[in-house]
């Protein structure tokens, strides 16, 4: 516990180094100086976290908990941590607050209390959160009084909360699908990416995550509710869409035929209910949807929002791949990314809908959770919280002792592009590179903390 303590407090003075009350916003921009004073303590950080996390894998759930609790305490009442999206919340929180439609009115243009803390790449462009997200922000900047430390704080405040329901719906979840819950508490709540992202950064990926896991454990906690757990799919869907996935776990669990069952009978087995579970699961879910869009009064124009993440630099492949694209024939980026990027998403939707056919009616969950890893890596624009949409569930899955290795090792890898990209301001190309080079190293550790832990 102590040695991810430790991490935590490092974490905590690297976020306060990289604000406006510290040395200034990280940046390429800033002297090297400036970036290593951020990015060390940063790296130390998020080294000591992993480390300590690896130690406590076989503790009881009250210990997770208690231990939790811990690492947290230091990130509570710190800036954000390895990212500046905070600031773009409270921008459109204020926006909404002001009477204006956040689908057509960019941010910082209005002179808010905000405008100049936002992320320069976003200034002037409009928001594509759906519009739970920007209730919420509204809602958080309002409470707060507009101020911009104490909303800075305050907005941290729901992410807390959501990573609090997470942890309290993975262990029955596990308990359900016959893994151990101590295990999905330990891969899913004390993964050194969840602190550091949805706590530390106060992510609203957290949010979006907590209500699709809290449907799911409707499903399982109440079988005959999985129609309300869909309604909480879509609401987690009016913060991040890509939740939307977890509607088949929902929808299906009930009346899947168990692991082992080969795919094709598991098919046969379910497909008379699944006819009509699925249609009605949709229809539930866009319910949800519907509910906060209905309440916002701004319609669908999240969809047509200028501000989209495949626009911005990324470490995704597809965005890696089309770089190198850009310097061979001379594209604009924008061009090379329509290509790559349409290419790697049709490559992940093919293997969504394998997934689907192989897990969906034997073990949904399973498919969501595999299904939204998938679905993370293969979009166009990649940021390492975005594992966690379907990785906090993968505690509660089978995994083999192998794959649950490679989830220790790319947990560690993206910890790595966290530190270096955003503090360290290292170009994406060398980071990407210097984390793949870590991964064989990162692998050997986590097969030996597991074997360590097993004879324990």
């Amino acid at each position: 516990m102590l040695t991810g303590l430790v991490g935590s407090v490092l974490l905590a003075v690297s976020a306060w180094l990289a604000s406006p009350w510290g040395l200034g916003f990280a940046g390429r921009h800033n002297t090297l100086a400036i970036r290593w004073a951020q990015s060390a303590p940063a790296a130390v950080g998020v080294a000591l976290l992993f480390m300590g996390w690896l130690s406590i894998r076989t503790a009881p759930i009250r210990q997770l908990w208690g231990t939790f609790a811990t690492w947290c305490t230091p990130l509570l009442a710190c800036p954000p941590l390895l990212s500046k999206d905070v600031w773009a919340y409270l921008e459109q929180g204020w926006i909404v607050l002001q009477g204006f439609d956040p689908y057509l009115t960019g941010l910082s243009m209005n002179g808010g209390p905000f405008a100049d803390r936002v992320d320069t790449y976003w200034q002037a462009t409009t928001t594509v959160y759906p519009p739970l997200a920007l209730l919420i922000q509204a809602g958080v900047v309002a409470l707060s009084g507009a101020h911009p430390f104490w909303s800075l704080l305050a907005m941290r405040l729901p992410s807390v909360l959501a990573v609090v329901v997470i942890g309290a719906c993975l262990p029955p979840i596990a308990r359900a699908t016959g893994q151990d819950a101590a295990a999905a508490l330990w891969l899913g709540l004390l993964n050194p990416l969840l602190v550091v992202h949805f706590v530390g950064g106060a992510h609203n990926d957290a949010w979006a995550v907590a209500l699709g896991v809290a449907g799911i454990w409707c499903a399982v906690r109440w079988r005959a509710a999985w129609p309300l757990g869909c309604v909480l799919v879509g609401l987690g869907m009016a913060v991040k869409q890509p939740v939307g996935l977890m509607m088949v776990a929902v929808a299906l669990y009930a009346v899947a035929a168990g692991p082992g069952v080969p795919a094709r009978h598991a098919w046969q087995v379910t497909f008379a209910q699944a006819l009509w579970r699925l249609p009605l699961g949709l229809l539930a879910t866009l319910v949800g949807f519907a509910i906060p869009t209905l309440l916002g009064g701004w319609g669908l124009g999240w969809a047509t929002g200028s501000g989209a993440p495949q626009t911005a630099g990324s470490q995704s492949i597809a965005h890696t791949v089309a770089a190198a694209l850009q310097m061979v024939t001379g594209w604009s980026m924008t061009h090379a990314i329509a290509i790559v990027g349409a290419i790697f998403l049709a490559i992940g939707v093919v293997i969504i809908a394998w997934l689907g056919w192989r897990y969906g009616a034997s073990r949904p969950i399973t498919f969501a959770a595999l299904g939204l890893v998938v679905f993370a890596f293969s979009y166009p624009s990649l940021q390492p919280w975005y594992a966690l949409w379907g990785g906090v569930l993968l505690g509660a899955v089978v995994l083999s002792p192998r794959a649950s290795d490679w989830v220790v090792t790319v947990t560690g890898c993206l910890l790595i592009t966290s530190v270096l990209l955003d503090y360290a301001g290292w170009p994406i190309p060398v980071v990407q590179g210097l984390a793949v080079a870590a991964g064989w190293p990162l692998l050997a550790w986590a097969r030996r903390a597991r074997l360590a832990a097993s004879t324990t």
